[in-house]
């Protein structure tokens, strides 16, 4: 109760934040000054060079106090463009920006601090190469990019990964940020990106191919709502996020669904879809076949993943939620300076899992699960690769999720955790148990059924472990 409370009571604020400031917004389209930027020398014939023209427009808007940059229909290749403080970026419909192919155009967000206790993992250096943008947002706030047209990154994508272009809107160190309604796409690498953010709201927003859909590193008061995301990469991504709601959107991945990488206090994900495999393959594959579009995990929580980042994952709520045709549904991994506490996932539908056991896993051991809850889950495994029935041995995950010897749940380093109304089916052969549980204190399993091949103990677990088992075990069969 505890929990549901918290997330709600954030969300609230958070929402009721962001509607205030969408308000402000759209009460001024009307008493702001508009900046056509054909005025200002652009021109949308696909060929025409108009980084100048289009900064310049902006500029002209940001002295004159803000107001409307418009984008009328047309194709205008293009630089980076700079953003200013108070202005809306309008993209009318059939307006494309499109990217330059000439990386020489592209300017980069200046990182100029890291937080010691709270690291992105990104250095300065680092920023000065990779945080070029099409759209870049430098130490700025009140903008809003919308309209019904189209940024294009206009990247070709490199079968060997190695080689990326600019992202394709990126915010550092920004407050009261909308995007909204556009269309991001073929970004040379992540689609939108924000780092140290404060109150951003991205809605309606459809992102296809570029590599991952939205990355935030370091925000806070964060809604990501009724976007449809096709992204090569992870769909949505990043850690370090404070008061978050991601909702009603539609997800489809060749990497991962929602992955955190650094920890999250007050996140809340709901009536989501999140589906594989992946429209648009990542580069991942081998040199005849580089192209992967199988789907890995629809949601993982795994600070760390890619350089520690110290930190709870705490008050997480994961809600209506379809997936399907993938790996594995869930993983929730804790890395060393990590701990969870209060995670509740309810009223889930899972299908076509085809390879891995959702787990909640702790492996340092100064680092430890409490309070977790499944409750409402209907998981539907497809089991076909014999390999997978063979594994009896299994190692700390590094970045993704991997195969381990049971093929429904395992549990680790937890000291209470509770699966309510829980269903786990396959179709397929398995000889694997159901559920594991090492350095678990406390399970309580209610209404709890499964499949079983016979002769397997379904359940493992060690005499440590108090393990409470109400109106639970196979179904018939």
């Amino acid at each position: 109760m505890k929990l549901i409370t918290l997330i709600l009571k954030s969300a609230f604020v958070l929402l009721l934040l962001n509607s205030s400031v969408t308000v402000a917004y759209s009460d001024n389209y009307n008493m702001e000054k508009t900046y056509n930027i054909k005025d200002y020398g652009a021109i949308g014939d696909g060929h025409t060079l108009n980084t100048h023209a289009i900064n310049q427009a902006i500029i002209a808007c940001s002295k004159a106090g803000g107001g409307i940059v418009r984008v009328p229909q047309g194709n205008y290749l293009t630089g980076s463009i700079m953003m200013k403080s108070d202005v809306t970026f309008y993209l009318e419909q059939g307006a494309r920006i499109i990217g330059s192919s000439d990386s020489r155009l592209y300017r980069s967000y200046k990182l100029t601090h890291q937080d010691p206790n709270e690291p992105i993992n990104i250095t300065v250096s680092d920023s000065a190469t990779w945080c070029n943008a099409i759209i870049l947002m430098d130490h700025v706030q009140n903008v809003t990019i919308t309209g019904t047209g189209t940024v294009d990154g206009n990247w070709p994508i490199d079968s060997s990964g190695r080689h990326r272009g600019p992202h394709g809107i990126l915010m550092g160190d920004c407050k009261n940020i909308t995007i909204s309604d556009i269309t991001v796409t073929r970004s040379g690498d992540y689609n939108i990106l924000a780092l140290f953010v404060e109150n951003l709201k991205i809605t309606g927003v459809t992102i296809i191919a570029g590599f991952d859909g939205i990355h935030i590193r370091q925000g806070r008061n964060l809604l990501i709502k009724d976007c449809k995301i096709y992204s090569r990469d992870d769909a949505i991504a990043g850690g370090y996020w404070k008061h978050t709601v991601i909702e009603d959107c539609l997800i489809n991945s060749s990497c991962n669904g929602i992955r955190l990488v650094l920890p999250a206090t007050d996140l809340e994900i709901r009536n989501c879809q999140i589906s594989g495999p992946g429209v648009f393959g990542h580069p991942r594959g081998t040199r005849m076949d580089p192209l992967v579009r199988r789907t890995l995990t629809g949601i993982i929580l795994q600070p760390g993943a890619w350089g520690l980042g110290a930190g709870k994952l705490q008050n997480i709520y994961i809600h209506d939620i379809r997936l399907r045709d993938m790996e594995t549904a869930f993983t929730f991994v804790l890395n060393e300076g990590n701990q969870g506490n209060d995670i509740f996932v309810k009223d889930v539908v899972a299908t076509g899992i085809n390879r891995i056991a959702c787990s909640v896993e702790a492996w340092p051991d100064s680092s430890y699960f409490s309070h977790v809850r499944f409750k409402n889950i209907s998981i539907a495994y497809t089991l076909n690769n014999e390999h997978l029935s063979q594994v009896n041995d299994f190692r700390r995950p590094k970045t993704e999720s991997r195969p381990i010897p049971y093929w429904g749940f395992y549990v680790r380093n937890v000291k209470d955790i509770e699966f309510d109304h829980v269903k786990m089916d396959y179709t397929g052969e398995d000889k694997r148990p159901v559920m594991g549980f090492d350095h678990v204190d406390k399970v309580v399993l209610d209404k709890v059924s499964y499949r079983n091949a016979s002769g397997v103990q379904a359940l493992k677990y060690s005499t440590s472990t108090d393990m409470k088992i109400i109106d639970s075990g196979p179904f018939d069969q």
